[in-house]
């Protein structure tokens, strides 16, 4: 809610007086404006509370509206920080492939704090990351099948630490690929 040195409200193109009298009445209707607003967003996606409240900024939403928009809106579940993350990294992990390090990273420019990014990339088992990173690095491996030997396990450990698997396990799967293809397979240059 935007006030001017007269005590006039902007509305849009309208501007309304404000007094004591009015001052609860335009505070419930501008929180009012800014649920709307954020339950158009949270129908297009689910959002973080912090890129929510960014929004509500940069719409010009007062912060004291913002906060109370945003404490109902977490009151009634629909902005949910613990489960955004779950679902994110759930999502992020079978269909990108990405693994613990870039998720994190991820949720953390989301505003995901760091203790409910990390219980949500918790529960990626270190099997999961194993099977999904040899997957991974199989796809990979059939556009390398004419190079040698250590070239193919320079680029399988670069696509695979890309993606945010540790440089031991990025090297593991590397060389059991390339240490598992028959030679006949190879095209050694």
């Amino acid at each position: 809610m935007s006030i001017n040195k007269n005590g006039a409200q902007n509305h849009g193109r309208h501007l309304q007086l404000v007094n004591e009298e009015n001052l609860e009445e335009v505070r419930l209707e501008q929180t009012q404006k800014a649920k709307d607003f954020l339950l158009r967003r949270l129908n297009a996606r689910p959002r973080t509370r912090s890129e929510l409240a960014k929004e509500l900024r940069e719409k010009a939403f007062s912060d004291e509206i913002a906060k109370d928009a945003l404490d109902r809106l977490e009151e009634v579940g629909l902005i949910n920080d613990d489960e955004f993350a779950k679902s994110w990294v759930s999502t992020r992990h079978r269909s990108r492939g990405l693994a613990g390090g870039v998720l994190r990273q991820e949720l953390r420019q989301k505003g995901v704090a760091d203790d409910v990014a990390q219980e949500a990339i918790g529960e990626i088992s270190q099997e999961e990351e194993y099977e999904l990173a040899k997957k991974l690095g199989l796809k990979k491996f059939r556009s390398l099948a004419r190079e040698d030997r250590e070239t193919q396990i320079r680029r399988l450990v670069g696509f695979l630490a890309r993606k945010g698997y540790s440089s031991g396990l990025c090297y593991r799967v590397a060389k059991e690929i390339v240490s598992d293809m028959p030679d006949a397979i190879m095209f050694e240059n």
